[in-house]
């Protein structure tokens, strides 16, 4: 099961994340954009950290592959008028169409294959208003050699260590992960899982975009709320 063992963890690990300043930053671009509609849906929502921040500002729904994340997700936004969906991202359709669509925190990244990225940008393009947005952020090869000098991300905390060990497999980066998390009666539990990225060029995002007709809006560096990050503003 698709992040299975990240979910029971995902909000502890997260503890340090600026959730405030990733909300301020796509309400900016939003702004900025010229966008008229509301309608705004989190792909790859996660545990429901970001939508909570933007329910008042926008008509809320939120989509992930993991059931489990969303079953976390479910518990913080319940009678909060967001909807939830099970889902993935390449291959989506929850019944309505989107002024504004987001996927944060790398969540593009986690698609392995030119064809993947193909089939998320068919489905941002069905899914999309006339005018719509669609914002969201990568990372490059040298976030992920900063992340793991050595070939290791390793945290120690006051009630968890985690140890991320990162290799390459031909495209593809592999992380095999293990947590050490003490639960309430003071034992530490041991949770593995391993998860796959891909890092993928401007070039190759751009040559899709144009390939499906998606209008880029414009793309900004950002390395204040979590490392060095690309964010890619397009337009249906």
């Amino acid at each position: 099961m698709y992040y299975k063992n990240f979910s029971k963890v995902y909000d502890k690990f997260m503890q340090h994340c600026n959730y405030d300043e990733w909300a301020d930053l796509i309400k900016k671009i939003i702004s900025e954009s010229d966008v008229s509609g509301k309608n705004l849906l989190d792909l790859g929502c996660g545990t429901g950290e970001t939508l909570l921040r933007l329910k008042d500002d926008f008509q809320c729904t939120g989509l992930d592959l993991s059931t489990d994340m969303l079953t976390i997700a479910n518990k913080k936004l319940k009678n909060k008028n967001v909807k939830l969906f099970a889902g993935d991202m390449r291959a989506f359709d929850t019944g309505e169409k989107y002024d504004i669509i987001v996927s944060l925190f790398d969540t593009v990244n986690h698609l392995t294959t030119i064809e993947d990225l193909e089939e998320l940008m068919i489905c941002i393009k069905n899914n999309l208003n006339p005018g719509g947005i669609y914002i969201f952020d990568v990372i490059n090869r040298e976030f992920m050699n900063m992340m793991f000098p050595g070939g290791v991300y390793y945290d120690d905390r006051k009630d968890m260590t985690i140890i991320w060990e990162h290799f390459q497999e031909d495209e593809i980066d592999v992380i095999e992960a293990v947590y050490f998390v003490k639960n309430r009666a003071g034992h530490y539990e041991k949770l593995k899982e391993m998860y796959e990225k891909r890092i993928f060029t401007h070039k190759e995002i751009e040559n899709i975009l144009e390939k499906y007709n998606l209008n880029l809006l414009r793309v900004g560096k950002d390395d204040r709320i979590a490392g060095e990050r690309f964010f890619y503003v397009v337009k249906k």
